[in-house]
């Protein structure tokens, strides 16, 4: 397979099967998942069973707090001004079996309340909308980024896909905290703000105030085991097809290698013979005589205490007749030539040099030489 066929095939396979199939796996994988747990368990599991406090103002509307979401209790009662005016809100919702930090109130306006404003930005610019909606608002209304609380709601143009479509509401904080007067609400209880209109809920849920998010630890740990099992699949699946690319390129260069040593191999054999020819003979020949280190060694032994040697020379006739040239110093050099008779390796000592007092050392010294003995494999029958 060429490279580029290759390279068509890898994208083929990562843009089309690869991308169905792990949405398709992630399909499966959720509804598996979730079906495992009761439905209060998944609603506890997912956040969706949180309490939220619902304070309506408007002309006619009653300044209570009602509860929706969770479960629908006797003891989520209302929650009227006085009871707040006496107390506070978290006791309250203490008194009704919920915490102050499970729970979110959201405050609904009338639509007429909000400041609505709608352009359209590019799509390569949502990140910096933060920036782009407090510029919008000093330049485009008559308000400041600080007497406003505001949110967005942001849509991509079907006319017009690298555009995004901007809805911008925008509430005066003075309007807010008229409307909340007389509620028992403080403006640090607020979580959310939102418009409603003849068919409910309008605009988005403006955060202000006291937000606290919810802990999402276990949906998000098993979002993200999800997603690395994903990866890790992508992962295995990518370093396969690598693997399979390299080991192509590394057999094509193994082929040629091969080659080129087929026909070394008939020159290593026969120079494997050789040495090993070579190395038995010199096996047999170090059978034949002993070594310079057990020469050595002998001539050690044979000495006696008080002498040494200055001077050790191991020659060879042409005949193969080996002998040792010892010249050194003893206290009695006379006996020396006996001595070394009667070693099982070494014959026929003689002084080759007169025996010389020497005042200074207080020895003699001598000049021998001895012949070593061959082998029994050498000697004649």
């Amino acid at each position: 397979m060429s490279s580029q066929s290759r390279a068509l095939w890898n994208k083929q396979f990562f843009e089309g099967a690869l991308s169905a199939a792990a949405a398709q796996f992630w399909r499966l994988y959720k509804n598996e998942f979730f079906a495992l747990f009761s439905p209060d368990t998944l609603a506890w599991l997912l956040d969706r069973g949180e309490r939220r406090l619902t304070l309506r103002v408007g002309r006619s509307e009653e300044k209570a707090l009602r509860f929706s979401g969770g479960d629908a209790e006797e003891g989520n009662s209302p929650i009227s001004p006085a009871e707040l005016r006496q107390s506070s809100l978290a006791e309250a919702l203490a008194r009704r079996g919920a915490a102050r930090e499970a729970a979110k109130l959201l405050v609904e306006m009338p639509r007429d309340c909000f400041f609505v404003r709608r352009f359209d930005i590019p799509a390569a610019a949502e990140a910096s909308l933060p920036k782009l909606l407090v510029a919008d608002i000093e330049r485009k209304t008559p308000f400041r980024p600080g007497d406003v609380v505001y949110d967005c709601v942001l849509t991509r143009r079907s006319d017009a896909p690298e555009k995004l479509a901007v809805e911008l509401w925008i509430l005066r904080r003075d309007i807010l905290e008229r409307a909340i007067e007389g509620s028992g609400v403080l403006w640090d209880d607020i979580d959310f703000v939102t418009a409603y209109g003849p068919q409910g809920l309008e605009g988005p849920a403006i955060p202000l105030g006291r937000i606290v998010q919810s802990s999402h630890w276990f949906r998000n740990a098993a979002i993200g085991l999800a997603a690395l099992t994903l990866a890790l699949i992508a992962t295995g699946l990518a370093a396969e097809i690598w693997r399979q690319d390299k080991a192509a390129e590394e057999l094509d260069e193994k082929i040629g290698e091969i080659s080129s040593r087929a026909s070394n191999v008939r020159k290593i054999a026969d120079q494997a013979v050789a040495e090993s020819r070579l190395l038995q003979i010199l096996i047999e020949e170090r059978a034949k005589t002993p070594t310079f280190a057990e020469l050595w060694e002998e001539v050690s032994k044979i000495l006696p205490d008080g002498a040494y040697l200055s001077e050790l020379r191991l020659s060879e006739t042409k005949s193969g007749e080996r002998s040792l040239d010892l010249v050194g110093f003893a206290e009695s050099a006379v006996g020396l030539p006996l001595l070394f008779d009667k070693s099982p390796i070494l014959s026929d000592a003689l002084l080759t040099a007169p025996i010389t007092p020497v005042p200074i050392e207080k020895r003699e010294a001598f000049s021998l030489r001895v012949k070593v003995k061959p082998s029994s494999a050498e000697q004649p029958k």
